[in-house]
């Protein structure tokens, strides 16, 4: 039997790469034949390294990046096609396949409100091709923000990797506007097809003519453009790399369509056509909360498969630190599910301030990529005078380290944010809080979204609403040693209802509930018994044989 696990940023190697791999791994396991599917290369060594897993009976498979339409045509390679990629609308062909969501965020989320409206007023009105019709036509693939400008010139910015889909046809010539407008310095892009780079591009901040050869091709042709990128500001917090203007092929006629395609990409874009959910026997989610927000915005039913834990990595110490640790990413609001690392140094800089629990620190880890430079600087910046550490880009050593000691452990992700408006820049689970249970971490932690499911309040730990709050729970357990032992030695406990083995034995049990290694009928096909959440479901694929 063959299995896939298709995620496109196995390259990140992140929190969301480990809960696939896990998946990939106990397949493996299983005697299944498993390729790790994405579209970059990575070293299978170094990604089992580095997420703790055992890959070395899974492939590692690289597909080029031609659309779903193309992914889909992958799927009909395997048994069983599980899907981790965030945001991916790939509709199977597999004989069985699940979707592992993290969240259903909006497919329009990115877009102003005017932009919305017209998506949902004009799109339904033009036709939604997959990939480019004629060889001429030009569509813009991933990696690329809505367009903007004036009247007398529009761009479209790429994240540092945007991809061109040209049709099948003969070699072209692209010619286009390259520019950075707002940088304050050049560029090297790098062009590739096919995975090879083919020419290389100076990109200065003004707007300058360039061509692009396109070689010919029988089968739907993908630029790829790469490049660093930069953060333009406090109020806007996206990566760009380069902006694109005045994209034509020299020589060619296009359709209606196909102009729109250009100058409009967002308009093309269906987020309201949840077909692709459908197509799949399961879909799993991250935690309750995410489970929840797939119901309203997906109008589906899922079952729950919590991330694993390492609750074993963490060497748990009993003589533990008058450290505050925060763990995660550093990004700015407005970008994801910021982790609110600048409002929790102001918060720890008001307790410090008064005098209530001296010689006591706060420790920021995270990984910060160079776009988000900036706000990492705000966040240092506020942190000048107070004991405060900031660690960027530490090594995993330091994070497993100061888990293993620190006393508190602080979230504050979704602070200030309309959790009904904007539910995905909340905190979808919390990996990081679980982990820093395991290593005896006392979590003091926002009372919103994934937390709750995690820190059971009083119990194992505190959750807050309020900066107040939070300042009261958190010199409540400092104050307190003996509060701070229960509620240490209960939270390690905690943590193992979210380990490797846990993870096992839920995923195991979804493989027979929706008999995803077809070894016998559903169980509770017959009877259309459903329930959700740790308890059966059984939905016909209409793929399914």
């Amino acid at each position: 039997m063959k299995a896939a696990v298709y995620d496109r940023f196995w390259h990140s190697m992140g929190g969301g790469e480990r809960h696939s791999g896990m998946i990939a791994q106990l397949l493996a396991q299983a005697g299944v034949d498993v390729d790790l599917v994405g579209h970059s290369d990575v070293s299978l060594d170094e990604l089992g390294s580095r997420l703790a897993l055992d890959l070395s009976r899974a492939s590692l498979r690289i597909v080029p990046d031609r659309g779903e339409a193309a992914m889909a045509e992958v799927t009909a390679d395997y048994d069983l096609f599980v899907n981790s990629t965030y945001m991916s609308r790939v509709e199977p062909r597999s004989k069985r396949s699940a979707y592992l969501c993290f969240f259903p965020t909006p497919f329009d989320h990115d877009l102003p409100l005017l932009h919305r409206k017209a998506i949902r007023i004009l799109g339904p009105r033009l036709a939604h091709p997959e990939t480019p019709e004629s060889p001429a036509a030009l569509r813009y693939g991933t990696g690329w923000y809505p367009q903007e400008g004036g009247r007398r010139r529009r761009w479209a910015w790429s994240n540092g990797e945007g991809v061109l889909l040209f049709g099948a046809g003969p070699g072209l010539t692209l010619e286009v506007d390259c520019g950075r407008p707002g940088a304050v310095d050049s560029v090297e892009v790098s062009i590739e097809f096919d995975g090879t780079t083919r020419q290389v591009l100076q990109v200065a901040p003004e707007f300058a003519s360039a061509q692009i050869e396109l070689p010919a091709a029988d089968h739907v042709r993908e630029l790829r453009l790469r490049s660093a990128t930069f953060s333009p500001g406090q109020h806007d917090p996206r990566s760009l790399g380069v902006a694109l203007s005045r994209l034509r092929v020299s020589g060619a006629r296009l359709r209606p369509r196909e102009r729109v395609a250009i100058r409009y990409p967002w308009l093309l874009r269906r987020p309201d056509d949840m077909s692709f959910v459908q197509s799949y026997n399961v879909v799993l989610a991250n935690s309750a909360y995410t489970q929840g927000w797939i119901r309203t915005l997906w109008q589906s039913e899922s079952e729950i498969l919590f991330p694993p834990i390492e609750v074993n990595r963490v060497a748990c110490r009993q003589d533990r630190s008058k450290v505050i640790l925060s763990v995660g990413r550093f990004f700015a609001p407005g970008y994801g599910h910021s982790k609110r690392q600048l409002e929790m140094v102001r918060m720890f800089g008001d307790i410090v301030r008064s005098g209530l629990i001296p010689d006591w620190r706060l420790v920021v880890i995270g990984g910060c990529e160079d776009s988000q430079r900036p706000y990492l600087e705000r966040v240092t910046a506020a942190a000048a005078g107070l004991p405060v550490e900031i660690h960027a880009n530490a090594p995993r050593s330091l994070v497993d380290e100061t888990m293993g000691s620190a006393a508190i452990f602080w979230s504050a992700t979704g602070f200030g944010e309309d959790t009904n408006k904007r539910p995905w820049t909340n905190e979808h689970f919390g990996m990081t809080t679980a982990e820093s249970m395991a290593g005896g971490c006392v979590p003091v932690v926002i009372d919103r979204a994934g937390q709750r499911e995690i820190v059971r309040d009083g119990v194992d730990g505190f959750r807050w609403t309020d900066p107040s709050q939070l300042r009261i729970r958190t010199l409540q357990v400092a104050t307190d040693e003996a509060l701070r032992a229960r509620l240490s030695a209960a939270a390690v406990h905690r943590a193992q209802e979210f380990s490797d083995s846990a993870f096992a034995k839920r995923w195991n049990r979804l493989i027979v509930d929706y008999d995803l290694l077809q070894t016998s009928p559903p169980r509770g096909f017959d009877s259309g018994t459903e329930h959700h959440g740790g308890a059966k479901s059984v939905r016909p694929n209409p793929r399914s044989n």
